[in-house]
Protein backbone atom coordinates (compact mmCIF):
# COMPACT_ATOMS: atom_id res chain seq x y z
CA UNK A 1 0.00 0.00 0.00
CA UNK A 2 1.18 3.15 -1.04
CA UNK A 3 2.10 5.84 1.76
CA UNK A 4 0.13 8.45 0.40
CA UNK A 5 -3.07 6.74 0.68
CA UNK A 6 -2.71 7.66 4.15
CA UNK A 7 -3.34 11.42 3.17
CA UNK A 8 -6.95 10.49 3.53
CA UNK A 9 -6.21 9.24 7.06
CA UNK A 10 -4.07 12.22 7.88
CA UNK A 11 -6.81 14.69 6.36
CA UNK A 12 -9.36 12.86 8.79
CA UNK A 13 -7.16 13.18 12.25
CA UNK A 14 -6.96 16.84 11.25
CA UNK A 15 -9.98 17.46 10.58
CA UNK A 16 -11.49 15.85 13.77
CA UNK A 17 -8.81 17.86 16.05
CA UNK A 18 -10.45 21.12 14.10
CA UNK A 19 -14.14 20.20 14.54
CA UNK A 20 -13.08 19.34 18.41
CA UNK A 21 -11.53 22.76 18.77
CA UNK A 22 -14.23 24.51 17.73
CA UNK A 23 -17.46 22.84 18.09
CA UNK A 24 -20.45 24.37 20.23
CA UNK A 25 -21.64 21.55 22.10
CA UNK A 26 -24.41 23.29 23.10
CA UNK A 27 -25.80 23.42 19.59
CA UNK A 28 -24.72 19.72 18.42
CA UNK A 29 -27.94 18.09 18.06
CA UNK A 30 -29.05 20.26 16.01
CA UNK A 31 -26.22 20.91 13.73
CA UNK A 32 -25.10 17.39 13.44
CA UNK A 33 -27.74 17.05 10.95
CA UNK A 34 -25.22 19.34 8.62
CA UNK A 35 -22.79 16.80 9.14
CA UNK A 36 -25.47 14.02 7.31
CA UNK A 37 -27.02 16.18 4.70
CA UNK A 38 -23.08 17.08 3.52
CA UNK A 39 -22.14 13.27 3.67
CA UNK A 40 -25.17 12.67 1.18
CA UNK A 41 -24.35 15.76 -0.87
CA UNK A 42 -20.73 14.17 -1.59
CA UNK A 43 -21.71 10.84 -1.86
CA UNK A 44 -24.09 11.95 -4.30
CA UNK A 45 -21.95 13.98 -6.61
CA UNK A 46 -18.68 11.97 -6.49
CA UNK A 47 -20.02 8.54 -6.96
CA UNK A 48 -21.96 10.20 -9.84
CA UNK A 49 -18.73 11.91 -11.18
CA UNK A 50 -16.44 8.32 -10.73
CA UNK A 51 -19.11 6.36 -12.41
CA UNK A 52 -18.98 8.42 -15.30
CA UNK A 53 -15.23 8.39 -14.80
CA UNK A 54 -14.72 12.14 -14.73
CA UNK A 55 -12.30 11.07 -11.50
CA UNK A 56 -10.49 8.53 -9.89
CA UNK A 57 -9.97 8.20 -6.41
CA UNK A 58 -7.35 5.76 -4.61
CA UNK A 59 -8.18 4.70 -1.39
CA UNK A 60 -7.91 1.83 1.20
CA UNK A 61 -11.30 2.45 2.63
CA UNK A 62 -14.17 3.05 0.53
CA UNK A 63 -17.99 4.03 1.07
CA UNK A 64 -19.41 3.30 -2.54
CA UNK A 65 -16.81 5.06 -4.42
CA UNK A 66 -15.28 7.77 -2.30
CA UNK A 67 -12.77 7.51 0.59
CA UNK A 68 -14.34 6.75 3.71
CA UNK A 69 -12.10 8.76 6.16
CA UNK A 70 -12.73 11.70 3.24
CA UNK A 71 -16.17 11.38 3.66
CA UNK A 72 -16.48 10.52 7.58
CA UNK A 73 -13.79 12.93 8.34
CA UNK A 74 -13.24 16.47 6.29
CA UNK A 75 -16.83 16.40 4.84
CA UNK A 76 -18.77 15.30 8.64
CA UNK A 77 -16.60 18.05 10.33
CA UNK A 78 -17.43 20.59 7.82
CA UNK A 79 -21.19 19.59 7.42
CA UNK A 80 -21.38 20.64 11.07
CA UNK A 81 -19.39 23.28 11.39
CA UNK A 82 -20.46 25.36 8.24
CA UNK A 83 -23.92 24.70 10.08
CA UNK A 84 -22.86 26.63 13.40
CA UNK A 85 -21.00 29.00 11.85
CA UNK A 86 -22.96 30.01 8.89
CA UNK A 87 -23.90 33.73 9.06
CA UNK A 88 -27.27 34.43 8.85
CA UNK A 89 -26.29 38.03 6.78
CA UNK A 90 -26.50 37.34 3.03
CA UNK A 91 -23.53 38.76 2.04
CA UNK A 92 -21.73 37.33 4.71
CA UNK A 93 -22.83 33.85 3.38
CA UNK A 94 -21.70 34.94 0.14
CA UNK A 95 -18.33 35.45 1.32
CA UNK A 96 -18.55 32.41 3.80
CA UNK A 97 -19.43 30.31 0.54
CA UNK A 98 -16.23 31.73 -1.19
CA UNK A 99 -14.01 30.84 1.71
CA UNK A 100 -15.09 27.60 1.99
CA UNK A 101 -14.41 26.92 -1.57
CA UNK A 102 -11.49 28.74 -1.88
CA UNK A 103 -10.13 26.12 1.09
CA UNK A 104 -12.12 23.02 -0.54
CA UNK A 105 -10.74 24.08 -3.91
CA UNK A 106 -6.91 24.23 -2.14
CA UNK A 107 -7.45 21.01 -0.01
CA UNK A 108 -8.62 19.28 -3.44
CA UNK A 109 -5.08 20.44 -5.26
CA UNK A 110 -3.30 18.80 -2.02
CA UNK A 111 -5.13 15.43 -2.98
CA UNK A 112 -3.85 15.77 -6.43
CA UNK A 113 -0.35 16.60 -5.64
CA UNK A 114 -0.37 13.37 -3.53
CA UNK A 115 -2.15 11.51 -5.98
CA UNK A 116 -5.15 10.31 -4.35
CA UNK A 117 -7.24 12.05 -6.79
CA UNK A 118 -6.82 11.71 -9.71
CA UNK A 119 -8.65 13.89 -12.50
CA UNK A 120 -9.44 11.57 -15.70
CA UNK A 121 -11.83 13.83 -17.58
CA UNK A 122 -12.17 16.64 -15.61
CA UNK A 123 -10.41 19.93 -14.28
CA UNK A 124 -9.79 21.89 -11.32
CA UNK A 125 -11.73 24.81 -13.08
CA UNK A 126 -15.35 22.70 -13.49
CA UNK A 127 -14.79 20.96 -9.47
CA UNK A 128 -13.96 24.49 -8.25
CA UNK A 129 -17.75 25.35 -10.27
CA UNK A 130 -19.43 22.17 -8.77
CA UNK A 131 -17.78 23.20 -5.07
CA UNK A 132 -19.50 26.61 -5.25
CA UNK A 133 -22.88 24.78 -6.51
CA UNK A 134 -22.72 22.48 -3.82
CA UNK A 135 -21.83 25.40 -0.84
CA UNK A 136 -24.65 27.62 -2.42
CA UNK A 137 -27.26 24.88 -2.09
CA UNK A 138 -25.69 23.92 1.17
CA UNK A 139 -25.83 27.27 2.48
CA UNK A 140 -29.89 27.18 1.37
CA UNK A 141 -30.04 24.10 2.98
CA UNK A 142 -28.93 25.05 6.56
CA UNK A 143 -30.56 28.63 6.17
CA UNK A 144 -34.02 27.00 5.27
CA UNK A 145 -33.90 24.21 8.31
CA UNK A 146 -32.83 26.78 10.41
CA UNK A 147 -29.76 24.58 11.25
CA UNK A 148 -27.91 28.10 11.82
CA UNK A 149 -29.80 29.32 13.92
CA UNK A 150 -31.29 26.15 15.84
CA UNK A 151 -29.84 25.79 19.63
CA UNK A 152 -29.14 29.58 19.74
CA UNK A 153 -31.11 31.92 22.15
CA UNK A 154 -33.50 33.98 20.91
CA UNK A 155 -35.31 36.60 22.54
CA UNK A 156 -35.70 34.52 26.02
CA UNK A 157 -36.42 31.36 23.87
CA UNK A 158 -34.69 28.65 21.98
CA UNK A 159 -35.20 27.83 18.36
CA UNK A 160 -36.38 24.29 17.49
Amino acid sequence: MPLNNYAWLASAIVSWIIFFLLLDWSRIKYTVWGGFITVALQLLVDTGAMNLNLYRVESFYYILTSSTFFTFGVVFTIGVLYAQTLPENRWMQALNIIVATTLFSLQELLFIKVQVLEYISWSHAASIFVNILVFISYTWIVDSLGLNRAGKERGGYKLL
